[in-house]
């Protein structure tokens, strides 16, 4: 037994704890043996380690956090940890939560017997340093965090306290799941005009169904013909709340921009804003070559909403209230811009670079 923060166990088995990968989510659980919460949330917990979720990888682990207030609970941890070094540790997991009012020492021995257990190996290491090591580097994490009830568990580093059913576990990892997918599918890129590495960068926070977009993505557009190898044009989703229709352009946007159609539709949501039906929005994606079943299940699922959600967040973190905010390195411009205030932000810009001294 190495000195683990935590077990992972997947399929059964148990293994050491993997670098995160991109394409899967990881739950996270900081448990307590003692607390009947723990005990509530424990098999929809057990369920999901054991069978996954359909479409879904995950990486489950469960890690030790006995609360002071549960005389038993470090023991019990202790029994679990040296039956996982016997290959059984969610057998024990399961008899010490449907337990928990038998938890003494010998309780715990009586669990291990049943599991058929070496006992003399199972004594030796409920007392082993490894163990202890292991299960007070896990409180010590779980401190390090601010963790002060359970069950507290995370999903791909977002927290969640307290017990959940099986349904709304399996929903929040099936939405983190959604979430990645669409932040590694619509990148930025695909919401851009101009080089990538141009001197300039001008973001845009817009509503594609504000009466005031249009002509600011115009002034934009006039400014990227005449400097479009030094300035590059970044779209950030900002849909206002006010604006009935805003959602479901902005996530139609989304979806279109996962093929490369970003502004294709941008144009048709910014000329049709009276027009913003759903139906409206299929026929059109037909017409630029999109599956409209497809861009229908998109919508209809919210499938790309996590995207546009990002870039609100961004906004909240830069201080946008309103639409359109326009950025240029940097620098904020709110409202629509004549073409020459634009074009003189970017030419100050351009000369800032231009005049820096070079690094030796």
């Amino acid at each position: 037994m190495t000195g683990l923060l935590a077990i992972l166990l997947m399929a059964g088995q148990l293994a050491a704890v993997p670098e995160p990968a991109t394409d899967q989510v990881e739950i996270v659980l900081f448990s307590d043996f003692q607390c009947p919460f723990c005990a509530q949330f424990s098999k929809p917990f057990h369920e999901l380690e054991a069978h996954g979720l359909e479409g879904v990888r995950t990486a489950v682990e469960f890690r030790n956090f006995p609360l002071e207030m549960h005389t038993n609970a470090p023991a019990a941890h202790r029994a679990a940890m040296a039956a996982a070094e016997q290959g059984k540790f969610w057998e024990m997991h399961d008899l010490l939560f449907a337990h928990q009012t038998a938890l003494k020492p010998d309780d715990l021995l009586d669990y291990a017997k049943r599991l058929s257990l070496d006992i003399d190996r199972f004594r030796k290491d409920m007392d082993s340093n490894s163990v202890k090591e292991a299960i007070a580097a896990d409180i010590a994490e779980g401190t390090r965090r601010g963790i002060n009830a359970t069950p507290t568990f995370y999903v791909n580093g977002k927290q969640f306290i307290g017990t959940r059913s099986l349904e709304q576990l399996t929903k929040l990892v099936r939405d983190e799941r959604w979430r990645h997918e669409a932040l590694s599918q619509i990148t930025d890129d695909l919401m851009s005009l101009g080089p990538a590495d141009a001197s300039v960068t001008v973001e845009m926070f817009a509503d594609l169904t504000s009466p005031v977009t249009r002509p600011a993505i115009a002034v934009l557009k006039t400014m990227m013909d005449r400097s479009s190898s030094s300035v590059r044009l970044q779209f950030r989703n900002f849909p206002l709340v006010f604006h009935p229709q805003a959602s479901l352009a902005h996530e139609a946007a989304m979806s279109a921009a996962k093929h490369g159609r970003f502004w294709e539709l941008a144009d048709y949501l910014l000329d049709h804003q009276d027009r913003l039906r759903e139906q409206d929005l299929i026929a059109f994606a037909g017409r630029i070559g999109l599956d409209p079943e497809a861009f229908l299940e998109s919508i209809q699922q919210h499938r790309y909403a996590p995207r546009v959600d990002s870039d609100l967040e961004l906004a909240g973190r830069r201080g946008v209230r309103g639409s359109p905010v326009i950025f240029v390195n940097g620098k904020r411009i709110d409202g629509v811009p004549s073409l020459q205030a634009l074009e003189a932000y970017v030419q100050n810009e351009l000369f800032a670079l231009e005049t820096q001294p070079r690094k030796p």
